[in-house]
């Protein structure tokens, strides 16, 4: 099986996932109880993330799903806060997705991720640079696992959708991947993956890229 770009989620996939001890810098941030929080907190990011809303407005919705206020300088913090609990990749990933590129191997991020996050990242991040294309929802205003997304995806890296590998940590984002014509794979831990990489012959390199990454 010809295999010539591998896609990637970034949250829970190249991204570890968010610290406890900072989701909760970032809660006592907002001054909102735990469950409520986390209940706003994810009840409107996916407008965030597509960009239907931008960073004041996202967080101004979850100050009144609390009743609650923020001055403009919270919701700064927040924002600010927000960003670095999503900014920790994860090494061995890095590793193989620079791996493939010096092997001859497209790599993409295809991200539902809201654009202060994605600006962060394209203004911080030197890690992007090896990837062929970025795909970011807020961006583009389109976000998994809408069709369009994947299919601007595709056309960013020039690849048909038989010769691409995707994989996220979510199984309705692969399941649409799928649908297209795109290989998929559910990302559940680096060692899973690299079990689940082998009918495409890419386990090796993973393998090679644990090694490296310690």
């Amino acid at each position: 099986m010809q295999i010539n770009a591998v896609i990637l989620d970034y949250g829970y996939t190249l991204c570890l996932a968010p610290r406890e001890d900072e989701f909760e810098a970032l809660r006592t941030l907002s001054g909102i109880a735990d469950e409520a929080f986390r209940k706003a907190y994810w009840q409107h990011r996916d407008l965030y993330d597509r960009g239907a809303l931008d960073g004041p407005a996202y967080w101004q919705r979850i100050a009144r799903e609390a009743d609650t206020i923020f001055s403009p300088v919270q919701i700064e913090n927040l924002i600010a806060h927000d960003k670095q609990v999503w900014d920790h990749p994860n090494p061995v990933m890095l590793a193989w997705t620079d791996l493939l590129t010096r092997r001859g191997v497209k790599t993409a991020i295809l991200s539902n991720m809201a654009q202060d996050m994605s600006t962060h990242l394209r203004q911080t991040a030197k890690w992007l640079e090896p990837f062929s294309h970025l795909c970011f929802s807020g961006e583009l205003g389109l976000g998994k696992p809408d069709a369009a997304i994947y299919q601007s995806c595709l056309e960013g890296l020039r690849v048909p959708a038989p010769q691409a590998l995707f994989i996220d940590d979510l199984a309705v984002n692969v399941a649409a991947a799928n649908t297209l014509g795109l290989h998929g794979v559910v990302f559940q831990s680096v060692e899973q993956l690299q079990k689940d990489l082998e009918p495409f012959g890419l386990a090796e390199s993973l393998a090679e890229a644990r090694s490296h990454a310690g």
